[in-house]
């Protein structure tokens, strides 16, 4: 099949575009330097400063997520000890100050959340690895 009469000379192929370079060792290169992913392009020593600014609110934000983490097992570990047990009897259990809760049910919980912000932090870790 001869296909020499096709003209095929004004294609051409899209650029992709500029290349991400991403060391993972110190360097004072800058040169199509991307940060998490491609579209964090820097270009220009402003951008390089406002990413800057970006990376730090990220760890601020990680930090953050700890810190609420970590109060929150404190108030929880508190909020749990003034609960009864399952094993008092059922005369303290039946007050109506304590109606349906038990140390037992709130745990439960609060498992779920704990597990919710871990799940958060190791997420957050990972990508501002």
């Amino acid at each position: 099949m001869d296909h020499s009469h096709m003209d095929h000379g004004g294609m051409h192929m899209p650029s992709d575009g500029p290349k991400c370079n991403m060391n993972m060792l110190f360097t004072w290169d800058t040169t199509d330097l991307c940060i998490i992913f491609p579209q964090w392009h820097i270009y220009s020593t402003f951008s390089l400063f406002i990413s800057l600014i970006g990376v730090i609110v990220l760890t601020a934000g990680y930090e953050f997520v700890r810190e609420m983490s970590r109060r929150y097992e404190a108030s929880s570990a508190e909020y749990t000890n003034k609960l009864p047990s399952e094993d008092d009897d059922e005369r303290e259990r039946s007050s109506l100050l304590w109606a349906g809760k038990s140390a037992g049910e709130a745990e439960k919980k609060q498992k779920i959340i704990k597990a919710a912000f871990y799940a958060v932090q190791v997420f957050y870790s990972f990508f501002i690895m």
